[in-house]
């Protein structure tokens, strides 16, 4: 009789895709990337459902979220699901630029070192004062973002 059970009743192998629900699951955990230090769950859950919420006609929930996060919930919603990826693809895409501004930035740094070293000071220095300006205004950014998500 067990034999009958349809596929869709039996559990799924470790060989098989993930489901739609832990790949929610999973780009929800990345959504709240990068966690501050002394972060909870509990504000990361928050701080992805607001990332999600602004890519859905009526706000996610903390508990859908929660339920999402711990691959507890029945079934996900292609709206969800969609939103879910828009917002996974939006801080993506936000890291990326992060990134290329403090590559810049490195690149800036490295080539006001080999001036230095190379006897131009009088150049050098107002290309330093340039790079620390940049430097401290993305540090500046870097702080607020970090607050925003502490606050959450």
């Amino acid at each position: 009789m067990l034999e009958n059970l349809p596929s869709s009743l039996e559990k799924p192998s470790k060989g098989r895709a993930p489901s739609m629900l832990s790949l929610a699951s999973s780009m929800l955990r990345e959504i709240a990337e990068p966690r501050p230090v002394g972060d909870t769950i509990k504000l990361a859950i928050a701080r992805a459902a607001r990332a999600v919420s602004s890519h859905l006609p009526e706000p996610m929930s903390y508990a859908r979220a929660e339920n999402l996060w711990r691959g507890e919930a029945r079934r996900i919603d292609a709206a969800e699901m969609d939103a879910i990826r828009a917002a996974h693809a939006a801080r993506a895409k936000s890291l990326r630029q992060e990134i290329q501004q403090a590559q810049a930035l490195v690149d800036q740094l490295e080539a006001l070192a080999a001036s230095v070293t190379a006897g131009r000071p009088r150049r050098s220095d107002l290309e330093f004062r340039k790079a620390a300006d940049e430097a401290r205004k993305m540090a500046h950014t870097l702080r607020q973002i970090a607050l925003e998500n502490s606050e959450a």
